[in-house]
């Protein structure tokens, strides 16, 4: 039995009392924490890294201390090799939004002063119009998302089989993309911002609740509350996106917001006793081979694609 599921210890019952919680309530008032805290630090660059250390931390301490599932817990080693991986997936990132930066609000000018700035709902408080982003640009990736999940060429071009090795997700896989799917990854928010002129704090605060949504879907922590749901991607849901058994990942592409795949009908639920791509995990610098060549064992589109020639 699980320890925080043990009732006749004080330290028992406190674990029982933080799972209670996290499962009712958990997603939203960690989401807003992280919101409010960037927001209190200054909402710069600066204050974005203290969040993202905080809030790796205070994962780190909930996956162990109230686990959805015990038997993930990952070892020191393990943890260490997930967040260099992580690390590494920020630092690109960060270079592609600055490239995209450099030239993407110069490029859409006419565009959006003809169309994006008009249309844009600038006189909304900056907390709706974050939201607005945060939805559109969710709804951008979902169809690229889903394509790369249909087609064997796009699976291996962007490498998405680098983000669905990993067994037994945790918070930290969250940033576990390989570089050529981030070029991706992080366009459809910047796209959006410069085709609509939307303010920076709209911006900042949409790129927050991305970040930390994406954090919490993947972790490794036991989170439904009711309504929400229904709308913002929770860890049971993107979990079974990420489940080893074929079929099921084809499903719940919206790592942000959940209610697309329940309107264009990809919403799936169910337990996930596995996450992964093959029935081992291959090493992290394999990994970063996979759009070269997958091994022999896995169950991905591009080699159910290849068996089929």
């Amino acid at each position: 039995m699980p320890p925080f599921q043990d009732t006749t210890t004080p330290a028992g019952r406190l674990r029982g009392g933080v799972a209670r919680l996290l499962r009712v309530a958990g997603h939203p008032l960690l989401l807003a924490g992280a919101l409010a805290l960037w927001w209190m630090l200054g909402q710069d660059g600066i204050a974005l890294l203290a969040t993202l250390a905080t809030m790796l931390l205070l994962m780190e301490l909930l996956e162990r201390l109230v686990p959805a599932l015990p038997a993930w817990r990952l070892g020191i080693a393990a943890r260490l090799r997930l967040l260099g991986v992580y690390l590494f997936g920020l630092a690109v990132s960060a270079a592609l939004l600055a490239t995209y930066e450099s030239f993407l609000p110069a490029a859409l000018e006419p565009l959006r002063t003809r169309v994006g700035a008009v249309l844009w709902p600038q006189s909304w408080p900056w907390l709706l119009q974050a939201l607005v982003l945060y939805f559109a640009s969710d709804l951008i990736y979902y169809w690229v998302h889903r394509a790369i999940h249909a087609s064997a060429l796009l699976w291996r071009l962007t490498g998405h089989g680098f983000h669905h090795g990993f067994r037994n997700l945790h918070a930290l896989n969250a940033g576990s993309n390989h570089p050529f799917e981030l070029v991706l990854v992080v366009l459809p928010l910047v796209l959006l911002a410069a085709l609509t002129g939307a303010p920076g704090d709209a911006v900042g605060a949409a790129g927050v609740l991305l970040l930390f949504n994406s954090m919490l879907a993947h972790s490794n922590l036991a989170m439904a509350t009711p309504v929400f749901s229904l709308f913002f991607t929770a860890s049971h849901q993107h979990r079974r996106h990420h489940s080893a058994v074929f079929e099921d990942s084809n499903s719940n592409y919206a790592c942000a917001a959940i209610g697309w795949d329940r309107l264009f009908g990809t919403y799936s639920e169910g337990p996930v006793a596995q996450t992964g791509i093959g029935p081992r995990q291959p090493p992290v610098w394999r990994m970063y081979l996979l759009p070269f060549r997958e091994p022999d064992d896995v169950d991905t589109v591009a080699s159910r694609t290849r068996e089929d020639r």
